[in-house]
């Protein structure tokens, strides 16, 4: 049975459309932030302290994934960083070893309003390595000793790539994805053209993004380059109606968790293709700065103890 939760809606009909399904709070899930709660970083019953650890044997077995459950700002990168800083901090704390972005977080998906200047939107692209946000967030990583996972828009030469980059938790760059199925993206970007893997402590990770879920093809490589569990931080449509069968079909067809990042769901699909977990937040993906800490700024950090492959008999 789907397991999940919808809060802070951004408006009433999303209310009523989830109201007929079952609500589930997985045991470590942590409260969005509101400007009445306790600090990010400040220890629940629910999210160790900076401190403490995990359970040595859930350790041992699983690899806790994090994601960053955010509105995006519209081209503002100061303040889309921001905004993430302190929940990349709380994830941590909650014993976060991969910890994910949505898509583009970082320019809050500026490639969606092509009234953008263009030369304002190729501004908003940075080098990687070198760009100086990502420096800011290889530190982060680095003090938080955490794999990070940061949706951005990548400055190469002339072109400019939606991309998510993948930091160790020395933070050093441990590779670099680039959105390979762009459809109205192509009028700004250019396409990447690998479905990369990359090694961790925990398994090797393929990373996709958003509409690459749609295409088995750009999935199946991932998996046949020996990824033992996929990441798609995303920001295009949602819910259990237009994405959540695409993501089981995806984890069925290539026998593999994925776990989805998306500012307004966190979904968890397994092997099998069967539903772990769905929580969806608000039905919006972007607010005005005027916005911040209101109801239409539903925000969460969300965790899922991923089983090692290892460990599950494979």
């Amino acid at each position: 049975m789907r397991k999940t939760l919808r809060i802070l809606s951004c408006a009433a009909l999303a209310t009523l459309a989830i109201g007929a399904a079952r609500v589930w709070r997985p045991a470590h899930a942590v409260e969005p932030a509101s400007q009445n709660s306790a600090p990010a970083d400040a220890p629940t019953d629910a999210q160790p302290s900076a401190g403490e650890s995990p359970d040595n044997k859930s350790a041992a077995a699983t690899v806790r994934v994090a994601g960053i459950v955010l509105k995006w700002i519209r081209g503002d990168k100061p303040a889309n960083c921001r905004r993430a800083e302190p929940l990349i901090r709380q994830a941590a704390a909650g014993g976060a070893q991969i910890v994910c972005t949505t898509e583009c977080f970082l320019d809050g998906y500026a490639i969606a309003d092509k009234s953008i200047p263009l030369d304002i939107y190729r501004a908003l692209g940075e080098p990687i390595p070198g760009g100086p946000f990502f420096r800011r967030l290889a530190a982060l990583a680095d003090e938080l000793n955490i794999h990070l996972i940061a949706g951005m828009l990548e400055a190469d030469g002339e072109d400019r790539y939606n991309t998510a980059v993948v930091l160790a938790p020395d933070g050093k760059l441990v590779g670099k994805y680039r959105k390979q199925k762009l459809q109205h993206e192509l009028v700004r970007n250019t396409p990447g053209n690998q479905s990369r893997v990359w090694k961790t402590p925990y398994g090797k990770v393929g990373v996709m993004i958003c509409a690459d879920r749609t295409e088995p093809d750009i999935v199946g490589r991932f998996c046949a380059r020996g990824a033992d569990f996929l990441i798609c931080p995303s920001g295009g449509m949602f819910g259990p109606g237009k994405n959540d069968p695409i993501l089981q079909a995806r984890s069925r067809e290539n026998g593999v968790y994925i776990v989805f990042v998306h500012p307004a769901e966190f979904l968890v699909t397994t092997p099998t293709g069967a539903i772990e977990t769905a929580e969806l937040f608000g039905d919006c993906l972007l607010i005005d700065l005027s916005d911040e800490d209101t109801d239409a700024d539903s925000r969460a950090v969300r965790y899922f103890d991923l089983p090692l492959r290892s460990k599950r008999g494979s």
